[in-house]
């Protein structure tokens, strides 16, 4: 309640600008055999600013007309908020308190040192990667120097992440939850160190990257000490990812590979995965291609997308996606549900309205 009366008083001070967008969006999905979707989806996004003080919020509505799938994929028809959180700015600090973003890895597949992000494995890859994401509710702090900048968190709810049937709902943790972030650019490389503890588990990090004029080699590093477990079977857990970022003409290219520790029944066991995307986008078309493999699961995952942007407010997709597990994994699971591919039309209307 107190949030909904700051954000009126700031909308109506005169010198306060908003920015309200509102983005409808309708997808019709369809699997080997069932029809997998037929939703609307209501996206809203408004940004307000008085002098330092701001508030930002976003979410969805989720219409879904098919049922049964929605039931299937625990998503039923519902709003979800994405981000709503208050703003303090003043030069090279700031603050922020709220559901937030806080993004501390550049790599795009799990496991990653994006620790504070969930994801709603129950949605499949339906929706776009932005939308995937869900966010952790607490306080922030950023203070930033030319050559150097410091993040410091602490979260009251971490993010939620939801799996389809038939995987279990995971049982919901309370656990207070922090970390930093120490960022440096010395000689041209950008490096950085992360520390958080996130339901009693604590995880440690470094990334590196270096930018040429097409191309920024990216390299990162996790660990993850997990004392919610004895020390009769404890085993911790690392990984290391080596990516890069290319730039060619109209193309950007996203290649990683990733090598990584899971704890088992029988042991740990050391996963590599590999992951590539490729987006063209001269003009008003928009074309996209995603790729991703786990050599040691036989997981596999393909998606390619052809966009065109009629006009700046409404844009029309058409795509389609391959799913392949084994075993009961993840993707197992979605291999079951759609049947192995889907096909896809999404339909989306984007409009700004400054006041």
């Amino acid at each position: 309640m107190r949030f909904l009366v700051l954000l009126t008083l700031l909308m109506m001070t005169p010198w306060a600008r908003a920015d309200l967008v509102f983005a409808p969006r309708y997808e019709y999905i369809r699997g080997q055999e069932d029809e997998l979707a037929n939703r609307l989806i209501l996206k809203g996004k408004l940004n307000s600013n008085l002098g330092p003080f701001g508030i930002f919020i976003e979410g969805f509505g989720d219409f879904e007309g098919n049922e049964d799938q929605a039931y299937i994929r625990r998503s039923p028809s519902k709003g979800y908020l994405q981000e709503a959180y208050l703003e303090f700015k003043l030069d090279s600090f700031y603050v922020r308190v709220g559901r937030q973003a806080i993004r501390w890895s550049e790599m795009w597949s799990l496991p990653s040192l994006d620790v504070w992000s969930g994801r709603r494995w129950a949605r499949l890859f339906f929706d776009p990667f932005q939308d995937q994401l869900t966010h952790p509710t607490g306080a922030s702090f950023s203070y930033a120097r030319e050559t150097w900048s410091l993040d410091l968190v602490g979260i009251g709810d971490v993010a939620e992440s939801t799996y389809p049937i038939p995987a279990p709902e995971p049982v919901e943790e309370k656990n207070t939850s922090f970390g930093g972030r120490l960022k440096m650019d010395v000689k041209g490389f950008g490096l950085s160190l992360v520390s958080a503890q996130i339901l009693n588990r604590n995880h440690y990090g470094f990334t590196a990257n270096y930018a040429f004029e097409t191309a920024v080699p990216k390299f990162e590093y996790g660990y993850v000490d997990d004392t919610t477990l004895p020390d009769t079977i404890k085993s911790d857990r690392s990984f290391g990812t080596v990516g890069m970022d290319l730039f060619l003409g109209n193309w950007v290219v996203l290649p990683q590979v990733t090598a990584y520790e899971v704890n088992t029944l029988t042991g740990t066991q050391t996963q590599v995965s590999y992951y590539v995307s490729a987006q063209w986008n001269p003009n008003r078309h928009d074309v996209f291609f995603q790729l991703y493999q786990n050599d040691t699961t036989k997981d596999l995952f393909m998606n390619a997308s052809y966009g065109y942007n009629w006009t700046d407010y409404f844009t029309s997709t058409i795509f389609a996606q391959s799913y392949q597990g084994k075993d009961g994994g993840l993707y197992d699971m979605y291999e079951e549900i759609t049947g192995g591919y889907v096909v896809g039309l999404r339909l989306e209307f984007t409009g700004s309205l400054p006041f």
